[in-house]
């Protein structure tokens, strides 16, 4: 099949994105030293190497049509080749910063996968981008178990005052 050009252009433009978040997670999986979040972390270079194949795979007009989500649930496993380069991050800022990976790579997918005009790149986008909210949700988890959170509390009165204001505003 001939892809649209939007199709096309969101996945050329993603690919390069993909490069360097590869790169990025690989640095930070080789100098993180808690298992857990190595784990996650590695699972998400596993699932984003796989997203890769998939595009370029759904870029091939002679194989795209047969392309559909259970090739995103082919992860193979991967073997880093860490030295001993530092990055001087701690523990706390690699895991907020793969939080932001796994959001910012989310957020992306889906905002592509509403754009695109086939239905089963549109489809495999919006997974991926689930694929990436799990993920995040597992970083979110990791965090609220390592690191204290600094979102502050609201009080009762306040969330009473503002569901009555939307409760009247809405006329419910």
């Amino acid at each position: 099949m001939i892809l649209k050009m939007i199709d096309l252009s969101l996945m050329a433009e993603h690919l390069p994105v993909h490069k360097a978040e590869l790169d990025k997670l690989e640095l930070y999986i080789c100098n993180i030293q808690n298992s857990e979040i190595k784990q996650v972390a590695t699972e998400q270079y596993m699932i984003m190497q796989n997203h890769v194949k998939v595009m370029i795979a759904l870029m091939n007009p002679i194989q795209n049509e047969n392309i559909g989500i259970n090739d995103l649930h082919k992860w193979e496993p991967v073997q880093l080749n860490c030295q001993q380069i530092s990055i001087g991050m701690s523990q706390e800022n690699m895991l907020i910063e793969l939080m932001n990976t796994a959001e910012t790579m989310a957020n992306k997918n889906f905002n592509s996968g509403l754009r695109m005009k086939a239905e089963n790149v549109r489809n495999i986008h919006i997974h991926m981008a689930l694929q990436q909210m799990m993920i995040l949700n597992r970083y979110i988890a990791l965090k609220n178990k390592f690191i204290k959170d600094t979102a502050p509390e609201s009080s009762r009165k306040e969330q009473e005052k503002t569901f009555h204001t939307f409760k009247n505003m809405f006329h419910l």
